[in-house]
């Protein structure tokens, strides 16, 4: 298939690239042209803004795909875009989120059936876009909602979303703060296996107009998330509880992944024939080895904030311990 791949080079979209390439696509990149390909890969590029891309008409008609998947589209301009460019593409891909079913969600496994209902800024745009492609491509579109992607060139998440300073954090023995001690739920997922479900829907036909979770197994509390963390820095973990009511009150769009988020990724394992192959574990590895090999991880010294915060957290802790005593005690 002659394939466009709109992006191509960062963390995820070049898991898709490789993918797309070892299939024996024919596979043209759409991007700035300031990272460097996959390893092995010298594939042709139409370099330009993703703003701009009606600007390189000419050169997207002399290609002429059969397929487009889009991994930047976020914006509903993109996505009109995307109709006017290619209104007789014959399979489309478009990379959205599970932030477009909202931040808590609840402890049940949210499927595809569930109303979306996002709260921050970028889900409703999201959910934008969706609505545009489903509107002008109908059963010519699959829609993949990503979770908490992990792997090389990521970097594992804090209380203010994904972070360069939590690994450093935990190697040198600093408590982690965690929103109600880590108890609220997540659902990793590997790159490799967001991208194995990105091509399978672009390359199945049943997979049209339809959409995907692109999620992990297991569905695991942000508690076990930081200890896996720990277990492979060897390092012990001390967590301390930021209270949800206190910090919701200061943030209108709370930051990612603080709240329960647990996804099923059933309707992909079912309708695309792919299971997860990696386990929190592992994809924790894969993430923590690449960002301490690459330079990922920055000094927590930098940022000094969330000492300030476990510090007068910690203090909070101890002074409570005493009334409970007293309370135990009487």
């Amino acid at each position: 298939m002659r394939l466009l791949i709109i992006g191509g080079t960062g963390a995820f979209s070049g898991r898709i690239t490789e993918r797309a390439a070892a299939a024996g696509h024919r596979v043209v990149l759409f991007n700035r042209g300031q990272r460097p390909q996959p390893p092995g890969l010298n594939l042709p590029v139409i370099t330009g803004q993703r703003p701009a891309l009606r600007e390189k008409k000419a050169e997207l008609a002399a290609f002429d795909p059969e397929g487009v998947i889009d991994s930047i589209c976020s914006e509903p301009a993109a996505a009109e875009d995307l109709a006017a460019l290619f209104p007789g593409v014959r399979r489309l891909v478009h990379i959205s989120t599970v932030d477009v079913y909202g931040q808590d969600i609840g402890g049940a496994p949210v499927d595809e059936t569930r109303i979306p209902e996002p709260v921050s800024d970028y889900g409703k745009r999201k959910l934008a876009c969706e609505r545009i492609l489903l509107e002008a491509f109908g059963d010519r579109v699959s829609i993949i909602r990503p979770s908490h992607i992990l792997g090389r060139g990521f970097l594992t998440t804090s209380l203010w979303s994904r972070s360069p300073y939590l690994v450093d954090r935990i190697l040198k023995g600093r408590p982690v703060p965690a929103i109600d001690g880590g108890r609220n739920l997540m659902t990793p997922v590997y790159a490799g296996d967001a991208a194995e479900w990105t091509l399978r829907a672009l390359e199945r036909p049943e997979a049209g107009g339809q959409v995907f979770n692109a999620v992990g197994a297991e569905i695991v509390t942000q508690r076990r998330y930081y200890e896996t963390v720990a277990g492979r820095l060897d390092r012990p973990l001390r967590l301390v509880s930021v209270p949800s009511q206190v910090f919701r009150g200061r943030f209108e769009n709370p930051p990612q992944f603080n709240w329960h988020r647990p996804y099923s990724n059933r309707k992909a394992v079912d309708h695309l024939g792919h299971a997860p192959v990696f386990g929190l574990e592992q994809m924790l590895a894969e993430t923590i080895d690449y960002m301490l090999a690459n330079g990922l991880a920055e000094d927590c010294g930098r940022d000094p904030f969330d000492d300030r915060l476990t510090d007068l957290l910690l203090r909070q802790e101890r002074e409570l311990d005493v009334r409970l005593a007293e309370k135990a005690g009487g």
